[in-house]
């Protein structure tokens, strides 16, 4: 019903948006498993083991999970044409001054910093650190 390169692009929006929703989740859940892992070495349990094992069990789910969410979402999904989408796709929908003037860049600082063990800049012959870079 739609040409292939609307479809591509479908597809494609699919996919990362599942894949973000599901990698996010991943990374939590991994979290909550590192904060509870060591815990299992009160059961005579190699924590590091476990969690490899858990650890790749849960991997192996996210990816089933955006899988199967992907594929649920291509047979049912209705695409309506979205002049929006087709405009940012193109590059023209982002403007960052409406007077096609271009934003100023942020100027550049070339900063001489002085270490701790440096001769001081004041010419003392001192160290930065016993001289103008003191703390009281």
């Amino acid at each position: 019903q739609i040409p292939p390169e609307q479809m591509r692009e479908f597809e494609r929006v699919v996919v990362l948006r599942a894949v973000d929703m599901k990698w996010m989740n991943h990374i939590d859940a991994m979290e909550q498993l590192r904060q509870g892992i060591h815990l299992r070495a009160y059961g005579q349990v190699d924590p590091l083991r476990e969690y490899q094992m858990e650890g790749y069990v849960m991997f192996e789910n996210m990816i089933a999970a955006i899988e199967e969410e992907v594929a649920t979402y291509i047979v049912k999904a209705e695409i309506h044409h979205n002049l929006e989408r087709q405009e940012v796709a193109k590059g023209e929908a982002v403007h960052p001054k409406e007077d096609g003037e271009e934003p100023k860049k942020k100027p550049v600082r070339k900063a001489v910093r002085v270490g701790r063990n440096d001769p001081c800049p004041c010419g003392s012959g001192k160290k930065y650190k016993h001289c103008c870079g003191r703390t009281v």
